[in-house]
């Protein structure tokens, strides 16, 4: 390669480089920058080069999708008290799809991990803002297997299957059924108000 065609090739990174940097804001193209620098394992020397002129190895705009995702991804800053307000559950079954949920997908890093066992119910629960079941914690995640939205797993265990996902993710809030009551409850009141008036 000639050293006309490096300098051209370097013009393109570059131009690339900047043209998928421009829509980040200035912490996203730091991230960007440095997890590039890292997958392709350079170092930078600092008093070799000033910070303001770093310029990392050749990049395609497929790296701030990357950039992107990773965000997109990262834990959630809402709790699960407003996450549960959002869902809506209603029955106890799908409250502990909601925890399930939330503790693989949602909750702080320390925190999340794919199964769940009895103490999360009323911790869980308690900050969800949920009524605490009637049943014991054990029988509360029986009973949400049973429903088809838990697997039972070793050692006490449930991990959240693709029926319990679908559901917080694609099902809840359930709208049409909140639709179906509310109409319902306007039907009912209208025939007690005939009833009232055919008996005046």
């Amino acid at each position: 390669m000639t050293e006309g065609t490096e300098a051209e090739d370097d013009v393109k990174a570059i131009s690339v480089l900047i043209a998928a940097l421009k829509p980040l804001n200035a912490e996203s193209r730091v991230h960007v920058l440095d997890f590039v620098l890292k997958k392709l394992g350079i170092t930078l020397v600092s008093h070799h080069v000033a910070p303001a002129q770093v310029l990392p190895a050749p990049v395609t705009p497929a790296v701030s999708t990357i950039a992107s995702s990773h965000n997109h991804n990262s834990p959630s800053t809402q709790d699960i008290r407003t996450f549960a307000a959002e869902k809506k559950p209603k029955t106890v079954n799908e409250r502990v799809a909601i925890v399930g949920y939330y503790i693989s997908q949602l909750a702080p890093e320390g925190e999340r991990r794919d199964y769940l066992v009895s103490d999360d119910i009323k911790t869980y629960f308690i900050q969800a803002g949920f009524e605490l079941p009637t049943a014991s914690p054990a029988m509360t995640l029986s009973n949400a297997k049973n429903a088809g939205y838990l697997n039972a797993m070793d050692r006490g265990q449930y991990k959240l299957n693709a029926v319990g996902h679908n559901l917080v993710a694609h099902k809840l809030p359930n709208e049409a059924s909140e639709t179906r009551r509310r109409t319902s409850s306007r039907k009912a009141t209208k025939k007690v108000k005939a009833r009232k008036k055919a008996g005046k």
